[in-house]
């Protein structure tokens, strides 16, 4: 069980980048257009992708992972170094936010300033650069969700110091949290809610939209939601898309062709499916086109290794 659920999460995420990569920026119409629709790892799209190749997304959650591991206790510096050494790797793809703020960073030493100087330069800070990558936060304060509600804004806010954002992260990483639990989703959902009301009032963290947003987009009568690439449209389609199906395969397949920011929206439904769902689910077809497995890998058998250290059991406690 343990095993099954952090693996399913980070080979879900990353197989849903690499499905969602190559069709990036496209409408669902372009898409149906071309490959009527996308079921399996097709390589190409604007980053001219091979076949099975995740993307910035994947990359930078991973780092996150990584910098958890290293220093579970303030692991900002360490997440902050993993980034400075992606972006000086020279990756395809920086998200204009999360670029302004790594050189924001470079003038001032310090995140949370450094965010913050990009939020005055950038007007709509309300992008999903945060909400990609901070998964990790799930599983590294695995008992404690109150610390997941912390890490999950402070690492959000390194680069995207945005209210909505934040609060995207914090749902999202509760959701997963309480996914890995199984039970109807639905309840689930309405559980999270629930949890990043009180843990916002808490932190003094004040969305504008982001209640509405969700509760509006997660009825069973509302208009399809395409992905774009703002935290609350991302985070509401594909909360649809894990809704309205009923399996890994679908969830992803649903987020992908509904077009737009693909990439993002089926990292976030794959890891959110993956845990619910478990390893077990993601189509083995995927997961041997996947790249760099071995770096997931890693990552995992850290997470792992890590729970049992703490002494961390599987079984998720509602707080």
């Amino acid at each position: 069980m343990l095993e099954d659920r952090i693996r399913g999460a980070f080979f879900g995420a990353a197989v849903g980048d690499a499905i969602g990569g190559p069709v990036e920026m496209m409408s669902a119409a372009a898409i149906r257009e071309k490959y009527g629709s996308v079921r399996d790892m097709e390589g190409g799209g604007w980053l001219k992708l091979a076949p099975g190749e995740w993307t910035d997304d994947t990359s930078m959650t991973l780092d996150v992972a990584r910098g958890i591991l290293s220093n579970p206790s303030y692991p900002v510096e360490e997440i902050g170094h993993n980034f400075l050494r992606w972006q000086r790797s020279g990756p395809r793809d920086i998200g204009r936010t999360t670029g302004e703020s790594i050189k924001n960073y470079m003038k001032t030493g310090n995140w949370k300033q450094a965010s913050r100087m990009t939020a005055r330069s950038i007007n709509k800070m309300d992008s999903n650069g945060g909400l990609m990558r901070t998964m990790p936060v799930t599983f590294g304060y695995w008992n404690d969700m109150r610390m997941i509600a912390k890490w999950s804004a402070e690492i959000c806010m390194m680069t995207h110091y945005s209210q909505d954002g934040a609060t995207c992260c914090i749902f999202y990483n509760l959701l997963v949290r309480l996914a890995a639990g199984g039970g109807p989703r639905r309840q689930i959902i309405s559980r999270a809610l629930e949890l990043t009301d009180d843990f916002c009032r808490e932190m003094n963290i004040t969305p504008s939209k982001f209640f509405w947003h969700i509760i509006k987009h997660i009825q069973k009568d509302a208009p399809l939601l395409a992905p774009r690439g703002n935290a609350l449209d991302t985070l509401a389609a594909s909360l649809q898309s894990f809704l309205g199906t009923e399996s890994f395969e679908a969830a992803v397949v649903d987020v992908v062709n509904r077009g737009e920011d693909t990439d993002t929206a089926g990292c976030i439904t794959g890891g959110l499916a993956g845990t619910y769902y478990g390893y077990g689910s993601i189509p083995g077809r995927w997961l041997d086109t996947l790249k760099k497995q071995d770096q997931i890998e890693q990552v995992v058998e850290g997470l792992i290794s890590f729970w049992r250290q703490k002494g961390i059991t599987d079984q998720p406690r509602d707080q």
